[in-house]
């Protein structure tokens, strides 16, 4: 029963890639909200010793309207998609040997 349950969440993944994959192919570019440009600023982004991580913080928190905009590459899109239906076949096909 074990191998099963590994077979299916092989295919979720699959499933989840596949969409995440044809998200990114029909969008160009992602629009962030105000908090969550805010998020990344103070925990991904540059440090506030950097002149850019200076700049960023001193733009987030000054109280403006700032959204990022996020433009994934083209070849981010067709890896999600292949590996997402690689990923799902892998596991369909596990389930249908252990049947």
């Amino acid at each position: 029963m074990k191998q099963k349950a590994w077979a299916v969440h092989f295919v979720y993944a699959g499933i989840f890639l596949l969409l995440a994959g044809g998200q990114m192919y029909a969008v160009e570019s992602f629009q962030l909200t105000p908090s969550a440009t805010k998020f990344l600023a103070h925990n991904v982004g540059p440090g506030p010793d950097t002149p850019r991580g200076a700049l960023n913080h001193l733009m987030v928190n000054s109280g403006a309207d700032v959204r990022e905009t996020i433009r994934p590459p083209g070849w981010i899109a067709w890896a999600a998609l292949s590996a997402g239906a690689v990923m799902a076949i892998h596991g369909g096909l596990l389930i249908a040997r252990k049947k």
